[in-house]
């Protein structure tokens, strides 16, 4: 993950949970340096704003905004305290804890190396994917990004002490968000109208049992799944380990 990158990112996904474009300011720039400068890795700092803004977003706060990257500060620091503490003592598994894995003392889908063939294996599918849509500028720098964040989620996957499905399940999510958006802007308005289109026939028999918010959601699932269906693109949860 190189300078630019990296605060490119945290910009971005700071920008997308505010919920409006606001630039940071030269203040917050000063503090992703900090954090840059202390190798803080950028999905802790990532799943950071992440946490900070499902906190707020459960809090009444009478249309006021977050207005600085400071308010994610202290979630950062937490979390990069976490990540330092679960590589104290890293090395290669030992023979007792492989022993461990091979007893069923770990669940076997979250085992290390079932992990670690499993996001390698969608690394691999991204790579392709990448390629076979070289030719759309959107496509590829959407494609370019996620392949860097996994493989810097690879790489702490293989040099941690434990790891944390819960952690890793929102950093492969942010992931996936990253995607669809992506996906959105490489078709064109009568495209996506068209897939909310075939979403509402769809749901309309349901929508009178369902509330606004469940309605929206399930329809945004349904063209989140069309446009994987179309692009061909894996889904990288867990749960579909």
């Amino acid at each position: 993950m190189n300078y630019f990158n990296y605060f490119t990112e945290i910009e971005e996904e700071f920008v997308r949970r505010r919920g409006s474009h606001m630039l940071v300011s030269p203040l917050d720039w000063s503090l992703m340096e900090s954090w840059k400068q202390r190798d803080i890795p950028l999905q802790v700092v990532l799943r950071g704003i992440g946490n900070s803004f499902d906190g707020y977003d459960q809090r009444a706060h009478r249309g006021r905004k977050v207005n600085s990257l400071f308010y994610c500060q202290q979630e950062v620091e937490a979390l990069f305290q976490e990540f330092t503490e679960s590589r104290v003592g890293s090395s290669e598994p030992t023979a007792n804890e492989n022993s461990n894995e091979a007893n069923g003392n770990e669940p076997p889908q979250f085992t290390k190396n079932t992990i670690n063939d499993y996001l390698n294996d969608h690394l691999e599918m991204l790579t392709q994917l990448c390629a076979r849509h070289a030719g759309v500028a959107s496509l590829r720098e959407t494609f370019e990004r996620v392949i860097l964040r996994l493989e810097q989620i690879i790489e702490d996957v293989q040099t941690a002490k434990a790891i944390s499905p819960e952690n890793l399940e929102a950093d492969l999510t942010m992931i996936e968000e990253v995607i669809l958006d992506g996906l959105k802007e490489s078709v064109s308005e009568e495209q996506l109208k068209e897939i909310e289109q075939e979403g509402n026939q769809k749901l309309r028999a349901y929508k009178k049992s369902m509330g606004q918010e469940v309605y929206e959601q399930t329809l945004g699932n349904f063209v989140a799944q069309r446009l994987r269906e179309q692009f061909g693109v894996p889904r990288l949860s867990l749960f579909y380990l």
